[in-house]
């Protein structure tokens, strides 16, 4: 990683990561963070806050979050939790699990192995999904 790959805007308390910018470890932000497009993260990512992943970034291992807003094109290899909302963007993939504490948007072009919302699971357009949560709400619609 670079020197100034993540700076700190301390009004919203967000950090920004540049695109194409690289993590080999382990990334715990407290605070929101916005991410670049095509950022790879070889390990695990943990906000406490509202993660906003850009387009066609890559992420090896796991990510929690209180919010969370996966860019078009993204991979995720492995689960995804958030506490809030989660929303998926096109031709994004997830080899693991999806979870949201509250409402989940999927766009089309998307795929996941798992998907859980507690609140409403959306799903615009052709989604792949192997399996969704028994009593999970889904609002179907066409784009």
């Amino acid at each position: 990683m670079s020197e100034n790959a993540i700076r700190y805007h301390g009004d919203s308390n967000t950090y920004v990561a540049r695109k194409n910018t690289y993590f080999e470890d382990d990334v715990n932000i407290d605070g929101n963070f916005m991410v670049g497009a095509g950022a790879n993260f070889w390990k695990d990512l943990n906000v406490k806050g509202k993660l906003e992943l850009g387009k066609g970034s890559f992420v090896k291992g796991n990510i929690i979050a209180d919010e969370a807003l996966i860019g078009a094109r993204s991979e995720l290899m492995g689960n995804i939790e958030v506490a809030g909302d989660l929303k998926v963007f096109d031709c994004t993939v997830i080899n693991g699990s999806a979870i949201a504490g509250e409402e989940m948007l999927v766009r089309p072009g998307c795929k996941l192995r798992f998907a859980k919302a507690s609140r409403t699971m959306e799903l615009v357009g052709k989604v792949s999904i192997k399996e969704i949560e028994s009593g999970t709400k889904v609002i179907v619609r066409s784009e």
